[in-house]
C-alpha cells in the first residue's frame, strides 16, 4: 500500500465509517486517543499501530498477549480474510487492562446477514461495557495485579477468556460467548 495515500486519524475513521456503513455494519468503537494514530493498513483494514500481520491473522493477536509482550493500547478492525468462504469483520481493542479480540465470518455465501449484523453490534456493545469495567474495577483496585482479562471470540477459532500474563494462563471456553464470560469474570475477580 502507497503510504502517501493512507488516510490517517479522522480521514481513516471517515473512511472506515464509510466501509462499515456500506455493509450495514456498526462502526467498531476507537478511543478518541487512538484516533489521531489511526490509519489504513489494507483494503479494508484500519489500525492505530503497525502490525505485523493481517486482521485475518487471529491466533497471531492471541499469541502475541499470551507471550506477555507489554503491549500498549491500540485498535484495529475492518473487513478481510482469504477467498469466497473465509471473510469477516475484525476487531481488536486493547487496553492496559483488557483486550478484545473478536472476528466474525462475515460476507461470504454462508452467512446470515440479518443475525449476523445483529451478532455483529451485540459482541461490540457487550465489547464496549467489559472494557469499561475492567477500567472501572482496576481504578477501584480490584483486579489481579499485573494482568489483564482478555477475550477472544472467533467464528473459526473458538471463544475462550483468560487472565494474562500469568505463568499457568488458564484458558476458559465459552459456548454462550468469551466476552459474556469476561465481562462477569471483571465483575467477580477472585
Amino acid at each position: 500500500m502507497d503510504a502517501t495515500n493512507t488516510p490517517y486519524g479522522a480521514a481513516a475513521l471517515d473512511a472506515a465509517r464509510t466501509l462499515y456503513r456500506g455493509e450495514g455494519l456498526a462502526l467498531p468503537p476507537v478511543p478518541a486517543s487512538l484516533v489521531p494514530g489511526l490509519r489504513q493498513v489494507g483494503a479494508n483494514a484500519y489500525a492505530s499501530r503497525d502490525l505485523g500481520w493481517t486482521l485475518y491473522d487471529f491466533g497471531n493477536f492471541v499469541d502475541e498477549l499470551r507471550a506477555g509482550e507489554a503491549v500498549e493500547p491500540y485498535v484495529a478492525f475492518g473487513l478481510s480474510g482469504h477467498g469466497v468462504a473465509l471473510q469477516a469483520a475484525h476487531y481488536y481493542a486493547v487496553t492496559a487492562r483488557c483486550a478484545l479480540l473478536f472476528q466474525m465470518r462475515w460476507g461470504t455465501p454462508m452467512n446470515r446477514p440479518e443475525q449476523d449484523r445483529q451478532r455483529h453490534d451485540a459482541v461490540l456493545s457487550l465489547g464496549q461495557r467489559l472494557l469499561a469495567a475492567a477500567e472501572a474495577q482496576a481504578k477501584a483496585g480490584r483486579l489481579p495485579a499485573g494482568q489483564r482479562i482478555v477475550a477472544a471470540e472467533s467464528s473459526f477459532h473458538g471463544a475462550r477468556w483468560a487472565w494474562l500474563p500469568a505463568d499457568e494462563a488458564i484458558w476458559h471456553p465459552s459456548r454462550s460467548g468469551a466476552v459474556m464470560d469476561a465481562l462477569i469474570a471483571v465483575k467477580q475477580p477472585g
